[in-house]
């Protein structure tokens, strides 16, 4: 039978050594020790056409690109655990989504983080919000959801790709990032996809060392991987 993502409870046996964040309840996905970030970033659909395993894994692709791993991440930790680092999963997180669908996907993001460092893959934390209620407090004691989780002082991605082209998109990438520095105060945050000046260049003084990648697409054309 075809498996149903919500069969077992979302999985549960996932997180069954995880400690949770919060009055949600995210799973905590631990920073990465350390990581080469020279090193080139390939989408989860391309895994099966490289013999580089010094890339980066990501999942800055379309959802249902990496359905199989959602719905089958056991089938999928032997692909992934030849590659160097893997930036945990990128559910949407979409400004026109129900609120309670954002915390699921953030939940989800976390799910699979965690069960891949039980798995010995390093992992980075993948850093995503949807709109204003996702990267604001709703609760004063703890950060907004889309933090909740991860520890501080680490290395993070979030991405661009896609998102950050009209004006409603840009404020929600600029305002997100200005609560993500404040809340996770982070030493590097990767960014796959554009970095727009009006977005950007206002947090260059903060101390954030920043990780520009190129998204896939151009690199394959002779754009650059890792520029800082």
């Amino acid at each position: 039978m075809k498996k149903n993502i919500i069969d077992d409870g979302f999985n549960a046996e996932l997180v069954e050594t995880a400690t949770f964040a919060g009055f949600l309840e995210i799973p905590t996905v631990k920073n990465a020790t350390y990581v080469d970030l020279t090193k080139n970033l390939l989408p989860f659909d391309q895994l099966s056409k490289t013999d580089n395993f010094s890339e980066i894994v990501h999942f800055y692709i379309h959802d249902k690109r990496f359905k199989s791993l959602i719905v089958n991440i056991k089938d999928n930790v032997e692909k992934l655990r030849k590659f160097k680092a893997v930036i945990s999963v990128d559910c949407s997180l979409y400004y026109d989504m129900p609120l309670v669908l954002q915390m699921t996907n953030v939940y989800l993001n976390h799910q699979i983080g965690h069960y891949l460092q039980t798995q010995g893959i390093t992992v980075i934390p993948n850093v995503r919000w949807g709109d204003e209620r996702s990267y604001t407090r709703i609760l004063p004691d703890e950060p907004p959801f889309a933090f909740l989780g991860y520890e501080k002082h680490g290395i993070y991605a979030v991405g661009t790709y896609g998102c950050c082209q009209s004006r409603e998109e840009k404020h929600h990438i600029r305002e997100g990032l200005r609560s993500m520095i404040k809340e996770l105060e982070p030493e590097t945050i990767l960014v796959y996809g554009p970095m727009p000046a009006s977005v950007f260049d206002e947090f260059k003084s903060t101390g954030v060392h920043f990780v520009h990648y190129e998204n896939w697409t151009k690199t394959k054309r002779g754009g650059a991987y890792g520029k800082r």
